[in-house]
């Protein structure tokens, strides 16, 4: 059999689903990951960033020329002075792998990988399994084996010192168990790699551990309402599909017991809309003036001001639709983009936008929780910003209760609810921002030196276009349940 060139990233992809491995290697125009983007950028800082906490070592850096990379680490594993290698390249049988950081001890090699998740997850083991087979079966003395991960307790004093953001866990134990069987793992992938596609059906295996990014390629075409999108899933859905139940409208009408589920089914079946009137008894019983709320955040792995942890949630802007009674709308929002802490002039500027009095309607419990953190941050505004909370009406589980369109299609969101309750509005109709994590991105791209005054000016437009619509559309979803 040939040796087909294999990587730790391939047979870690392999493990998951053969086809994955497969379509990796010979069909990579099919795979789609743009949602992963921000992951690998994530991933790429803070391994930038466990760099710096070893100051003096050498990266190997010909990304683009395998050769000299090989090269150069055999030349840096000779030279005594050189004690931490970064990418370390190495090839064995075929298996290339790159290790984070490679140090040198006396008593041997300590390996290194880092990962930008808060802790070790059981499929680490496997990833250092493979780097430790490469260079053990090249005679190289792999004394200990770990993981970096960030740690979440890390306080950002705002000083450019990032010592103690890197936690590092001995996975020595739970690695050398599995590197004799690394073997194996190359061998099954050469066979995958020889044959025909493999013919794997969908499973679990498609969203773990990993979303595989040929999803849309492997998973057939699904009915219109597909019984996955039953709420809350569970083995239900398994057990219906093993019946070669696909749509939600095919299911006897005895079969759920769930009763969110068994209503997903009625309101499918009828295919019309289902509103209870009790959500206007309830709507029209609060006073004016009505504020609806809505915060963006950004958390990134990185802390940027001081008193920050790793992934704190920092709220940057927020949107206030404002009903003054039940015929006049303004609107009030901000969004800071210099780059300084936004905490309390966000705080400032939404305490004068909520007044006094009055219902501030928010879309699950999101805006409470950032609130209680801006307490935390801002004690010396405890006492505006407990009363906002006290305020504080959940829209989303009165829509719940009382509101279902089968277009919703299972879910809740207040992106499937809208457009199911006011067609002429709809997210999809934004030009760039459109989710919260697009927003998160867009704000760090924002404050960001580098970024060029007219992308941030299209950035905050584009922000400001979407923390918007997400007000408006509370206002127009209370406004349906109360029948209007």
């Amino acid at each position: 059999m040939a040796k087909t060139g294999l990587s730790k990233s391939r047979i870690i992809a392999g493990r998951q689903c053969p086809k994955r491995l497969y379509l990796e290697t010979y069909h990579p125009e099919l795979k789609d990951d743009s949602g992963s983007e921000a992951l690998f950028a994530i991933g790429n800082a803070f391994g930038e960033l466990a760099r710096d906490l070893f100051p003096g070592g050498l990266l190997i850096e010909q990304d683009d020329d395998l050769r000299g990379a090989l090269a150069t680490t055999e030349n840096a594993m000779r030279d005594d002075r050189v004690e931490t290698i970064f990418e370390a390249t190495f090839s064995y049988d075929g298996v290339l792998v790159r290790a984070d950081i490679l140090k040198k001890e006396n008593d041997g090699l300590v390996l290194t990988e880092i990962k930008a998740s808060t802790s070790v997850k059981p499929y680490h083991a496997a990833d250092c399994a493979v780097q430790a087979w490469v260079l053990k079966s090249l005679g190289h003395d792999v004394q200990r084996i770990q993981l970096g991960h960030v740690n979440n307790q890390f306080v950002y004093r705002g000083d450019g010192n990032y010592h103690g953001i890197l936690k590092e866990e001995d996975l020595t134990g739970e690695v050398t168990p599995i590197i004799n069987q690394v073997d194996q793992w190359v061998t099954e992938m050469r066979e995958v790699l020889v044959g025909d596609e493999p013919e794997i059906a969908v499973g679990p295996q498609c969203s773990s551990p990993y979303d595989c990014p040929f999803q849309d390629y492997c998973w057939p075409p699904m009915p219109d309402y597909p019984v996955s999108s039953l709420p809350g899933k569970g083995p239900i859905v398994q057990a219906l599909l093993g019946e070669g139940i696909e749509d939600i409208r095919d299911i006897p009408a005895d079969r759920l017991t769930n009763r969110n589920q068994e209503r997903v089914r009625r309101v499918t079946v009828a295919g019309i809309e289902e509103l209870d009137p009790k959500a206007a008894e309830l709507l029209n019983s609060l006073p004016y003036p009505r504020y609806h709320l809505d915060f963006e955040t950004a958390g990134p792995t990185i802390p940027v001001w001081a008193g920050m942890r790793p992934n704190q949630q920092v709220p940057f802007q927020f949107s206030c639709h404002i009903e003054s009674d039940e015929n006049t709308l303004t609107h009030r929002e901000f969004l800071d983009t210099t780059g300084n802490p936004p905490m309390r002039p966000l705080a400032e500027a939404m305490i004068d936008a909520l007044g006094d009095e009055g219902p501030v309607f928010m879309y699950t419990g999101f805006e409470r929780r950032v609130i209680h953190n801006l307490i935390h941050w801002l004690p010396d505004l405890k006492a505006p910003l407990s009363r906002i909370v006290d305020r504080l009406v959940d829209l989303y589980p009165i829509v719940k209760e009382h509101y279902y369109h089968p277009d919703m299609q299972g879910s809740w969101s207040i992106k499937k609810v809208l457009p199911a309750m006011v067609p002429e509005l709809q997210y999809s109709d934004l030009d760039g921002v459109s989710d919260g994590m697009a927003a998160s991105n867009a704000y760090l791209e924002i404050i960001d030196p580098e970024t060029t005054g007219e992308r941030k000016a299209q950035l905050e437009a584009e922000l400001k276009r979407y923390c918007h619509l997400d007000t408006l559309a509370m206002v127009k979803v209370a406004q349906r349940l109360a029948g209007g």
